[in-house]
């Protein structure tokens, strides 16, 4: 769906410091994925975001995305898109901003009002907020209205700068549900967010991104997903008694003190059958979790 070849792009000059903020940048993703770009600040991913919008225009490589370039108005015709910085005109009302969208994304003006209402439902923000102007709008209601202006229409392309920036952990689980929904109905989306748990749980895959250049990939589901680091805590004292039931079921595990057991894992299943087999041995599981430890991507050597 979309193919990345060899994007580079340099910002300043002249009497300017010249900063390469995309360096022979090359990804594919296929249709209907959802890929997340992680990295430090700086690292690009707002520049390779832009490039990918047809917001910028390379100084070498090239974007298509269906075989077209990112501009053409049949990409864009198709394309939803919530910026980091939030710039909306403030003294249009939510109403009038979510109605001039649907008009933009190709809407009939008669349906504007009503499909405003139910964007407006959709990120549950409160009807009478469409009255008032977004000037009086606080942080996580731009950043609601701006996610429920990217979804209009169900675009079948979906780009997202760090959307869940400044939301409660409500707006945190909104942001993540509609996300799931639109990759339930086959959209592709491509995610900027520093939050690695919630790319963690939406993303079929990472692309961790450092001056400039892709320097690893991570597949977190299918047949690649790499393993996972599983916890499981026990009442303390039955760290030992946990580890045993779980090698005889063929896990390495170690304990890891307060009652901590970690042992890495291929997926869910193999997280619940690690569960039972503690539990058969008599020892109570109190909490399970997994995660693929995004974090150390970002330390010095770390993996892909």
């Amino acid at each position: 769906m979309i193919v990345v070849t060899q994007l580079s792009k340099t910002y300043g000059g002249l009497l300017g410091r010249r900063v390469k903020a995309l360096d022979g940048v090359s990804l594919e993703i296929r249709r209907g994925e959802t890929v997340g770009l992680i990295g430090p600040n700086g690292a690009g991913k707002t520049t390779l975001l832009s490039c990918l919008l047809g917001f910028l225009r390379p100084d070498a490589g090239s974007v298509r995305i269906g075989g077209l370039p990112p501009d053409d108005l049949a990409v864009r015709a198709r394309t939803g898109y919530m910026p980091e910085r939030l710039g909306f005109d403030r003294d249009l009302t939510g109403g009038a901003f979510l109605e001039q969208h649907w008009r933009l994304a190709g809407g009939a003006s008669a349906e504007g009002p009503r499909e405003a209402a139910a964007a407006a439902a959709r990120v549950e923000l409160e009807a009478a907020a469409l009255g008032r102007k977004l000037a009086k709008y606080s942080r996580g209601m731009l950043q609601r209205i701006g996610l429920a202006q990217a979804l209009l229409r169900d675009p079948e392309l979906l780009f997202l700068d760090e959307p869940a920036s400044g939301t409660d952990p409500n707006g945190i689980a909104l942001v993540r549900n509609r996300l799931l929904e639109a990759k339930a109905r086959g959209a592709t989306i491509v995610l900027n967010s520093h939050q690695l748990p919630e790319v963690e749980r939406v993303c079929d895959r990472v692309v961790f991104l450092s001056a400039g250049r892709v320097t690893a990939e991570r597949t977190l589901r299918g047949e690649a997903s790499a393993p996972r680091r599983a916890m499981l805590r026990v009442p303390p004292g039955r760290a030992e008694a946990a580890c045993a039931a779980l090698a005889a079921a063929g896990f390495a595990a170690a304990p890891e003190g307060d009652g901590g057991v970690r042992l890495d894992v291929s997926g869910e299943d193999e997280i619940a059958r690690a569960v039972r087999a503690v539990v058969l041995a008599d020892v109570p599981v109190l909490e399970a979790r997994a995660s693929m430890d995004l974090e150390e991507m970002f330390r010095p050597g770390g993996s892909a």
